[in-house]
């Protein structure tokens, strides 16, 4: 019998269990509850303390593709279970309404594609590129905060944007995070809950998205810092950061910043650990050729002799061709890629060529021609000296156009260039100097002054002269002096450490503008030490007087050359010091020109000079000094 209607009890219907409320977190915060449970351990965590933290995260973030998707890229030591295809969370995770998680999967993708990408299967890394390329364009790019800027950046690079457009949001993001940034200084990133990584490993992916673009010197430079940040206090440079310092020297040095190259080439090879792979120190050995042109000192490990060049035509074949080429070939230089392209099309270059030198190693070559040019058979070959010159100077190679300059003049301009870029050199590289080199390279300058002899044109020119003057005189003491307290105390220092850097050079990579210590002050010119004496009626009675010898060897220095200044003016004179008495006969014309210009009678003498001079009288009070720059600085400090 049917009951009647609503009597009867109702069937029940089935209900699906309700699902599992998924948690909002930012996979950021996830990411940092993870790295803080790492760090609390005392070591490696064992498979049950695994187990169980995984275990009680999949509870609460399990159903979320982008937990999944970091799960699986970013966590090696979860344990493998129930994994999903990635291309398929990436997708799932890219089409999220939430923007939060949308951009954590963005900058997830990003960093997986630039340290994976040499890993990683082609046909992987094409379909995850693909796939960020498709939304990237879905991402609100203004009034974007600096994080989500940088996120999207990020993916920008790895998404395979390489133009030079994205170094200049990159630096408008770095001004951004800090507006007293500047290119070549270490910059900030920011830091933010929704970056899926911690901040070192967020730092590892900005570096390697860096290291794609098109940068110039000062933006390698700042990016050889910024992967600094990333070593331990007190470890040694790791390869990579070393790899970046020789980047942005060679950098510098393909765009001519000669001054910017020799800096951080000497703190990278001073800073190469002893225990360094030995590709590695195999580019050290050929930039140390550098550090030599340049007068620089480099690591007794690297130290290499212009006198004992390997001769670098050898063919590539033989067994002193490959020696050739381990000493002057660097393949990841750019800057010897960009000269070997150029060898073929520069006019210099091509006389060098006509001549039969063998250009396979063509700085190598300049150093050959620079040692080979007191032969008989050089010193005819006019244009060829005259090519190798004009290359060594826009190359920088100072030591090799002091030995060409010393057989082959040329005139008083060329002689003069050269003594412009010895003194820039110094000035704007006043550390590490090899002072040895430097006495080898004064003798080239007297010997192609002598060589110009007396009638040349900077010899009545009287600035021209007394740059040849300060360049000739004690520029070991002038720039010392020049120097801050500390840092003239750390150079002077021997290191004790035998496999760690000086204190000089753990000064200089701490902060890098020590460096240019010398760069704000501004150099000592001949007007100067004359409006100073004009303007101090205290300086009277007091003649300034600068001496030089010069000739062709130390036995043969016996030309002179001599400048007096006072209060009243100036003088300049030319003479032959053979004897004891010609040095008599000196002293008695600079005391006569002294008592004809001085204002009152002539009682102090301020004497540079590099012979000594005998006679002077008892009255006189001489005072002798390294140069008039020194000089001048130690009055203007004192007044």
């Amino acid at each position: 019998m049917r009951s009647p209607h609503g009597s009867s009890q109702r069937s029940l219907r089935h209900r699906p269990a309700p699902k599992p409320a998924i948690s909002q977190t930012p996979l950021g915060q996830i990411a940092q509850e993870h790295e803080a449970w790492r760090r609390g351990l005392p070591g490696k965590p064992s498979r049950g303390a695994l187990r169980e933290y995984w275990r009680s995260r999949d509870a609460l973030h399990g159903p979320r593709a982008d937990y999944q998707l970091w799960r699986t890229w970013m966590c090696a030591d979860c344990p493998p279970e129930r994994r999903q295809d990635s291309l398929v969370l990436l997708s799932q995770a890219l089409r999220s309404k939430d923007q939060a998680q949308v951009l954590a999967t963005l900058t997830l993708a990003a960093g997986w594609l630039l340290q994976e990408e040499a890993e990683a299967s082609p046909a992987l890394v094409e379909k995850v590129r693909l796939q960020l390329a498709e939304a990237l364009p879905r991402m609100k790019k203004t009034h974007a905060d600096p994080a989500t800027a940088w996120m999207i950046w990020l993916g920008t690079v790895a998404a395979g944007d390489r133009s030079e457009s994205m170094c200049a949001i990159a630096q408008q993001l770095f001004k951004q995070v800090d507006p007293t940034w500047r290119p070549g200084r270490c910059p900030s990133l920011p830091t933010d809950d929704g970056f899926p990584a911690a901040s070192r490993v967020m730092t590892r992916w900005v570096v390697t998205a860096l290291r794609h673009l098109p940068w110039d010197a000062a933006g390698h430079q700042s990016i050889w810092r910024l992967q600094g940040n990333l070593r331990p206090a007190g470890a040694l440079i790791r390869p990579l950061e070393w790899e970046l310092l020789m980047r942005a020297a060679s950098t510098a040095r393909s765009s001519g910043q000669l001054a910017d190259a020799a800096r951080l080439t000497a703190l990278g090879l001073h800073l190469l650990p002893d225990r360094s792979p030995p590709a590695l120190r195999d580019r050290a050995t050929v930039a140390a050729w550098f550090l030599a042109e340049q007068g620089i000192t480099p690591p007794a490990a690297f130290a290499v002799s212009l006198d004992e060049l390997i001769f670098p035509g050898e063919p590539a074949t033989s067994e002193k061709g490959r020696e050739a080429v381990r000493l002057y070939r660097d393949e990841a230089d750019c800057f010897q890629n960009d000269l070997l392209m150029t060898v073929a099309t520069d006019e210099d270059w091509q006389i060098l060529q006509a001549a039969g030198v063998s250009l396979q190693h063509p700085l190598a070559a300049l150093a050959w021609v620079g040692r080979r040019a007191q032969s008989y058979l050089m010193k005819k070959q006019t244009d060829v000296l005259r090519a190798a010159a004009k290359l060594c100077l826009r190359h920088g190679a100072l030591s090799s156009l002091a030995r060409i300059r010393a057989e082959f003049p040329d005139s008083a301009h060329a002689l003069l260039e050269l003594a412009r870029g010895l003194r820039e050199s110094q000035r704007r590289m006043p550390l590490l100097r090899d002072w040895q080199e430097w006495q080898r390279v004064a003798m080239c300058l007297r010997a192609a002054w002598a060589k110009l002899g007396d009638a040349a044109e900077f010899s009545r020119e009287e600035e021209s002269l007394f740059l040849l003057h300060e360049m000739l005189l004690d520029q070991q003491t002038t720039l010392q002096h020049c120097l801050p307290e500390n840092l003239r105390a750390l150079q002077s220092e021997a290191s004790g450490e035998t496999r760690r850097p000086s204190a000089l050079i753990r000064a200089l990579n701490e902060e890098p503008k020590l460096m240019r210590c010398l760069e704000h002050q501004r150099a000592v010119e001949l007007w100067s030490i004359s409006a100073e004496l004009r303007e101090r009626t205290e300086l009277a009675d007091c003649a300034w007087i600068s001496v030089v010898t010069y000739g062709s060897s130390e036995a043969q220095r016996t030309r002179v050359s001599w400048i007096l200044q006072t209060a009243a003016g100036r003088r300049i004179g030319h003479g032959k010091l053979r004897s004891d008495e010609d040095k008599t006969m000196l002293v008695q014309a600079l005391i006569a020109s002294s008592r004809e210009l001085c204002p009152a009678e002539p009682r102090r003498i301020i004497l540079a000079s590099d012979v000594d001079l005998l006679g002077w009288p008892d009255d006189l009070s001489i005072t002798k000094v390294a140069s008039w720059e020194a000089a001048f600085r130690d009055m203007r400090n004192r007044s």
